[in-house]
This record gives structure tokens, sequence and C-alpha cells, in this order.
């Protein structure tokens, strides 16, 4: 895990909401991607995708 991690918690979509799914950078292509709303609800991977276009 790297020092320089960055979080979209600030982040609204297009509809000005804040999204239910956060992303984080946890190291070099490295994401981490959680439910706020339950934090139990998480998944890691090396690859990242849109939610849009998993749907």
């Amino acid at each position: 895990m790297t020092s320089d991690m960055g979080d979209d918690t600030d982040r609204a979509g297009a509809d000005g909401a804040t999204s239910r799914y956060g992303e984080l950078e946890v190291g070099d292509e490295e994401f981490v991607i959680y439910d706020r709303e339950n934090h139990r609800a998480w998944l890691q991977s090396s690859v990242a995708v849109a939610v849009e276009d998993r749907q």
C-alpha cells in the first residue's frame, strides 16, 4: 500500500448526487471499489472499469 492514496468521496454523479460506490487507489494499478452504504461490501482489483460499463 502506498502513502499517496486517493479517494473520490467528494465526487458527484451527473445528477449532482454523490455516487453510492466509491473508488480508492491503494497502489500502482491497484484499486478498491466500495459501497458507501454497506462498509462490508468492497472488492480489490488490478483492473478497473466504470460501473456503467458493467450493467
